[in-house]
Parts: C-alpha cells; sequence; structure tokens
C-alpha cells in the first residue's frame, strides 16, 4: 500500500531509493531483447512449470484500495476496487483463481488483472470486494491457499505456440490503435498488450502465437514488418 503517486506507479510500490535499481534491471532486460532473447523475461510460473487448473501455491495475501481505484491495471481494465479481482506476479492475466482464507475457511473466487504485489513474501494482492470477502481488511493480510481454476485461452496457445511478433510499443494509445487497425487487415490476431509504468502505460502492439521463430518471422516478412521484434514467452 505504499504507493505515492496513483496510476502511476502500480509497478513500483517500493520506496524510491530502490527504484533505480529496478529501472537498471528492466534495461538489462531490454538490451538481452534486442540481442535475440526475445521480448524479455517471461513470469516465473510460465518459465519454472506447467500451469494447469489445480492447487498453485499457499502464502499470505494483501490487499489494496484507495488510492488506486479508477486506475488502470496491467490488464488495460480499470481497476474497481470493490469488484473481485488480484494482482499476481507470474499467472497469466484473465486467471480465474479460488483464494481460501486458511485461518477462517472463508473462499472468494477472483479473476487476476494485475500485477503484484511487489512486497516480500506476499503471493497475491486482493481487491478490497475480495478482501472482505475473505474478512481479512481489517488484519491487512492472511495466510491463503490459490488453486488455479481457469487459464485464459490464449495463454494455452503460447503455451503450445511460445513465440509471438511485436511490431511496437508506444506511450500513446491512440497510436497503438492505429497500427492495430492497420495491421489487422493483414492478419485480425493482432492485439494490445498494456503495461503499466511508473511514468505511464506503455501499449505493445503484439501478434501471436506460432509454434517456432522461423513461422513468427515468416509472418511478419509477408506483413511487410520485417523489422518487427520476434520473442519468446
Amino acid at each position: 500500500m505504499n504507493r505515492k503517486h496513483p496510476c502511476r506507479s502500480v509497478f513500483f510500490p517500493l520506496p524510491a531509493g530502490l527504484r533505480p535499481a529496478l529501472l537498471l534491471v528492466g534495461l538489462v532486460a531490454l538490451l538481452a531483447a534486442c540481442a535475440g532473447h526475445g521480448g524479455g523475461r517471461a513470469p516465473a510460473g510460465e518459465m519454472g512449470r506447467k500451469l494447469k487448473p489445480g492447487f498453485y501455491r499457499e502464502g499470505v495475501a494483501s490487499w489494496y484500495g484507495h488510492p488506486f481505484h479508477g486506475c488502470p491495471t496491467a490488464s488495460g481494465e480499470i481497476y474497481d476496487m470493490n469488484g473481485l479481482t488480484a494482482a499476481n506476479k507470474e499467472l497469466p492475466l484473465g486467471t480465474r483463481v479460488r483464494v481460501t482464507n486458511l485461518e477462517n475457511g472463508r473462499q472468494v473466487e477472483v479473476v487476476i488483472n494485475d500485477r503484484g504485489p511487489f512486497v516480500k513474501n506476499r503471493i497475491i494482492d486482493l481487491s478490497l470486494g475480495a478482501a472482505r470477502r475473505l474478512d481479512l481488511v481489517r488484519n491487512g493480510t492472511a495466510r491463503v491457499r490459490i488453486e488455479i481454476l481457469k487459464l485464459p485461452p490464449r495463454f494455452s496457445d503460447s503455451d503450445r505456440h511460445p513465440f509471438a511478433i511485436q511490431f511496437a510499443a508506444y506511450g500513446n494509445r491512440e497510436k497503438a490503435l492505429e497500427l492495430k487497425e492497420k495491421l489487422s487487415r493483414l492478419n485480425p490476431g493482432v492485439f494490445i498488450e498494456t503495461v503499466n509504468r511508473e511514468d505511464g502505460p506503455l501499449y505493445r502492439v503484439r501478434l501471436g502465437w506460432f509454434r517456432t521463430r522461423v513461422e513468427a518471422r515468416k509472418e511478419a516478412l509477408r506483413m511487410g514488418r520485417d523489422e518487427a521484434l520476434v520473442f519468446r514467452r
């Protein structure tokens, strides 16, 4: 909950002194991507294990409300603190999970639409609405069990076909939409992935998924975008 700038620091809920280090890590990842290692580091769950419905993890849950109510989430949706959503660092956006408060047995189903929490030893950041269902608002945290109920279709596709194309990334949403509309005439599968950053959202225009890097590159060339980045999730 230590986030100074509403709508602008959802991904950096840490003391300002630590942010330069995080930015340096991000720059290193970006340089690695440009060197041919894909589009950046994939979420740990996608790299380390096969995610599937069923038991996921046990650990400490927290919650967040004001001042982030009405701010964009990592999925691009506007955060509704009274809704039933949550933030997690590795589950694909759009994943539906069941969260059980191990201290009182209460349960709630939520959709992962944001990234976090970025506090050590916490595994999920619940919306205020979900936290109320679990009766953990007053204490602020509780030990919970998380079960995956349903993974988003696009994650299943990327699991089987891990390569995708990134045509461009903009800080301006209108420019991203303009490019998406143009490219969709050549391939209707083009989509926009929104990433919240401290200095504002980034809109990535992408297309996926492909079985091999070669297939993705061929499609980029067919669409007249030889400068596009092919990356692996």
